[in-house]
């Protein structure tokens, strides 16, 4: 039997033609981070990008996937799954390619089950912690105002979070990390443990949205803590993929976000 090479942290970047954002997000692994390997996964839109996009994973030294354009939870289930086939590890990084690291002091990640680190967004908020601690009454606002169309219901679900994830953000102003219920799917850590006890970690049924939500539950169901660790600084560029998808981003989100509760949450 052929021993696998073995890293502390295989990144797993899905990419959909945004080929100059996974250029600056590779040089900000390699500047950051140390005892990695990169599994670049392209989505498929044409033979053309395929062909650049497996030219700059091969000048970056990293590996290259190509799949079929199923969506973020297809596209990342088929990296992890190429990472554990392939090698051992202590964390699988699932992460955007529009993402660039500043800060990656990781002496206390691996006292965690599953990281969300400080992501500051293009416009400046802060990305992480997503939502703090799991409220149904939020779930059901948000899940009857995209089922009804009705915006006045979304927006007061969407509120009660922010607001619950304000206060909790108050209270923890000492730089240390603390437990929270969703990180933001954008960059994430996953013990190997996690992968392994989760595998396929996302619900390939859903296209894009609402990952977040089903790795919390999922999570939460089977005894991993998600921790919010701000010794991990990562700017995110936003909707590198989104602004060169081809459908609806509206519908797309209404699709996966009622989706997700009435297969996940309702009658759970």
């Amino acid at each position: 039997m052929v021993e696998r090479l073995k890293y502390t942290y295989i990144f797993v970047i899905l990419v959909y033609r945004n080929i100059d954002d996974l250029r600056e997000c590779i040089d900000s692994i390699g500047a950051n981070v140390r005892d990695f390997r990169i599994v670049v996964v392209n989505s498929f839109y044409d033979e053309t990008s395929r062909e650049v996009i497996a030219h700059v994973a091969a000048e970056k030294g990293c590996d290259f996937l190509n799949v079929e354009n199923k969506g973020y939870s297809f596209g990342n289930n088929a990296g992890m799954r190429y990472a554990r086939e392939h090698y051992d590890y202590d964390f699988i990084v699932v992460s955007n390619p529009d993402i660039v690291i500043q800060r990656f002091d990781d002496s206390r990640i691996g006292d965690f089950d599953i990281v969300a680190p400080q992501i500051v967004a293009a416009d400046g908020r802060m990305q992480n912690p997503m939502v703090v601690k799991e409220c149904r009454l939020a779930r059901i606002l948000v899940y009857y105002g995209f089922k009804w169309n009705f915006s006045s219901l979304l927006f007061a679900g969407i509120a009660l979070n922010k607001v619950r994830r304000v206060l909790s953000v108050r209270m923890h102003r000492n730089g240390l990390p603390y437990r929270i219920y969703a990180a933001h799917g954008s960059f994430v850590l996953l013990k190997k443990q996690v992968v392994d006890a989760l595998f396929p970690v996302y619900d390939e049924r859903m296209f894009l949205f609402a990952e977040e939500d089903i790795l919390a539950l999922r999570a939460a169901q089977t005894g991993f803590a998600i921790w919010y660790v701000p010794d991990v600084v990562i700017r995110h560029k936003e909707d590198g993929s989104m602004k060169l998808a081809d459908f609806s981003t509206n519908a797309e989100l209404r699709k996966s976000n009622m989706y997700f509760y009435e297969t996940y949450v309702k009658g759970w």
